[in-house]
Formats: structure tokens, C-alpha cells, sequence
């Protein structure tokens, strides 16, 4: 029921083929992931991966760029620390180390439209 009430609150905006970005609404959650996303692993091959990495712009003015490191994939939100993500399903991503969540649906025409959810950044007290 909780994740109903988060995703009513979104709604999916273009992606400039050319310009590969795409608004996507924001919303910052607090629970933990992390265990999700280690138990519900989809197994995406690097060639699948491969039409998901670009940049998205966010409508809170941010940017979550996709990219991986042979095997690995990541997922680096403006100047954050990149973060390792595993897909959960063929179009979801989910952070090993914070809330970070992405849905993305491709369209055939290049445009994407999806759902971000963004973890709070704690402040620093370095």
C-alpha cells in the first residue's frame, strides 16, 4: 500500500532522443533496500544494460548517469560518489549501498520515462 501511495505521485516525462536525458519526478525515501535488492537480483547481461546507460535529468534539477565497469554497474547522481546498482527486473535498478532506486521504461523511439527514487544525503561532519 505504501508503495502505491509513493508511485501515485509520479508521473513519467520525455526523453530528448538526441540530448538523451529525460525529466524523471523525485521522491526521497528513507527504508533500506539494500537486502531487496541482494535477494531479488535479475540477471542482466552487459548488452541488455547497454541501451540504459546515459544520462537522465531529474526534475529536482539533478542528473543520474548509468555506466559499468566490465561486470559491474553503477549509478552516479551529480557530484555523489557513484554507487554500485544490481537490476531487480528488466527495467529496475537498485543501489547495494543506499535507497537509490530507478525504474526506466525505453520507449522503441529512444525516450525514456520512469521513476527515481533519491535517499536523503546525510550531511557531512568531516
Amino acid at each position: 500500500m505504501k508503495k502505491l501511495i509513493i508511485l501515485s505521485f509520479l508521473s513519467a516525462l520525455s526523453l530528448g532522443a538526441i540530448a538523451q536525458t529525460s525529466d524523471v519526478n523525485t521522491v526521497t525515501v528513507t527504508p533500506k533496500n539494500a537486502d531487496f535488492a541482494a535477494q531479488h537480483r535479475y540477471p542482466m547481461q552487459g548488452d541488455e544494460f547497454y541501451k540504459f546507460k546515459r544520462a537522465y535529468e531529474l526534475s529536482n534539477g539533478m542528473t543520474v548517469s548509468l555506466y559499468n565497469r566490465g561486470p559491474m554497474m553503477y549509478a552516479k547522481l551529480d557530484n555523489r560518489q557513484p554507487e554500485r546498482i544490481v537490476a531487480t527486473s528488466s527495467n529496475t535498478f537498485f543501489s547495494t549501498k543506499s535507497d537509490l532506486r530507478l525504474k526506466i521504461h525505453l520507449d522503441d523511439n529512444g525516450e525514456a520515462h520512469g521513476e527515481a527514487f533519491i535517499p536523503a544525503v546525510a550531511s557531512a561532519s568531516n
